[in-house]
């Protein structure tokens, strides 16, 4: 198992409604892995390193620049404190009729959904309690009927890919570069019965196993549009895609982007200020 590191960074950012969602777009930017919505107030995390307070003065400039009314503070915490305080901020997610996500001290009887993906909240993307994921949950509950190859992308906690294999997909390849989720996709996907079937590559260079039948993209802009190209030929045509991790206000950038690729966009599926793209390959 990766060493990871025992104390994080963790910011609240109080800041005006309306510049939110691009402040927290610029924080997971910077490497945040992992954000906390409450009221008026976000949190973001960061490993506590030698490069940790350059990050927190670049975020806090932005802040400001954004709106000098804002507030920050910042205080280090230890990892298993900040996975116990997530208990106050983690509840069941139902997705659909026949989807819920469920932290992992939840019983799975009271629930009736027929598909219950257990998570254990750590310092990683994917909980199902942000919108973009909630959307490709969404999406993925349609979409898999059952035996598909699935590509997760940025896989995080595994949620998606998980959720994937408890619908039926037959294989699933996670990629990620981020070795601090390593430890908490294994324990998600032995929450959830998976002893086989997921994949998982810690690389900047993935090694891709294409065609695909259906691959799904969930990372914030600034992440997602560099790599993007780089994944168009990946699934079969006649295959799906879903791209997520994006603002309504990124719409038009992100249609002139997918144009390029070997993609029809088939429907859009919008959260609050999130939207998501569901894609045939022609």
């Amino acid at each position: 198992m990766i060493d990871t590191t025992s104390q994080w960074v963790s910011a609240d950012i109080q800041i005006v409604a309306q510049h939110r969602e691009i402040a927290i777009d610029f924080a997971m930017a910077l490497g945040g892995l992992a954000i906390v919505e409450q009221d008026d107030i976000f949190q973001v995390s960061y490993p506590l390193d030698n490069e940790t307070q350059v990050i927190l003065d670049e975020l806090k400039t932005f802040i400001m620049d954004l709106d000098n009314t804002a507030s920050i503070s910042q205080n280090v915490v230890d990892r298993e404190n900040w996975n116990k305080n997530w208990q106050a901020f983690f509840k069941p997610t139902p997705i659909t009729d026949q989807l819920i996500i469920l932290p992992e001290w939840e019983a799975l009887e009271p629930f009736p959904q027929a598909i219950k993906t257990r998570i254990r909240p750590a310092m990683a993307f994917g909980t199902g309690t942000h919108e973009t994921t909630q959307l490709c949950l969404e999406i993925l509950d349609s979409e898999i009927q059952g035996n598909e190859r699935v590509l997760d992308v940025g896989t995080g906690s595994g949620i998606l890919g998980i959720t994937a294999l408890l619908k039926g997909a037959a294989e699933v390849d996670g990629l990620e570069n981020d070795p601090f989720t390593e430890e908490n996709v294994r324990d998600n996907l032995e929450l959830n019965g998976i002893q086989s079937g997921f994949n998982l590559q810690i690389t900047e260079a993935p090694v891709l196993n294409t065609p695909y039948d259906l691959m799904v993209i969930n990372i914030i802009r600034a992440k997602l549009f560099p790599i993007l190209p780089n994944y168009f030929n990946s699934v079969g045509v006649g295959g799906k895609v879903i791209v997520s991790g994006l603002l309504q206000t990124e719409d038009m950038e992100t249609r002139e982007l997918l144009a390029q690729s070997p993609w029809k966009i088939l429907e859009t599926y919008t959260k609050n200020e999130w939207i998501a793209y569901l894609c045939e390959v022609k």
